[in-house]
C-alpha cells in the first residue's frame, strides 16, 4: 500500500472518531452516517486539500455537507 493511501486512511479514521465525539456517535455509527451523506467519499477524494485544513473546521464542514444532503444532526 502506498504511502499517501496509509495517510488517507489514517486522517479519515481521524476525523471519524472526531465527528463521532462531536455527535455523540460511536465510530462505527458515524462512519455508517458520513458514508449514507456521501461525507466519506468526499474525505478520500479532497484528501490533499483537506488534511492540511484545522481538523475541527473538517468536521464542521461536514456536517453540514451531510445536511445539506438530508443528514440530520442534534
Amino acid at each position: 500500500m502506498s504511502e499517501t493511501t496509509l495517510n488517507t486512511i489514517g486522517f479519515v479514521a481521524m476525523i471519524v472518531s472526531l465527528f463521532a465525539k462531536r455527535h455523540r456517535f460511536s465510530e462505527p455509527v458515524a462512519y455508517q452516517y458520513l458514508s449514507r451523506y456521501g461525507a466519506s467519499e468526499l474525505l478520500v477524494k479532497h484528501y490533499g486539500f483537506l488534511h492540511t485544513q484545522d481538523y475541527d473546521q473538517v468536521v464542521d464542514d461536514i456536517s453540514d455537507y451531510c445536511q445539506r444532503n438530508g443528514g440530520t444532526l442534534k
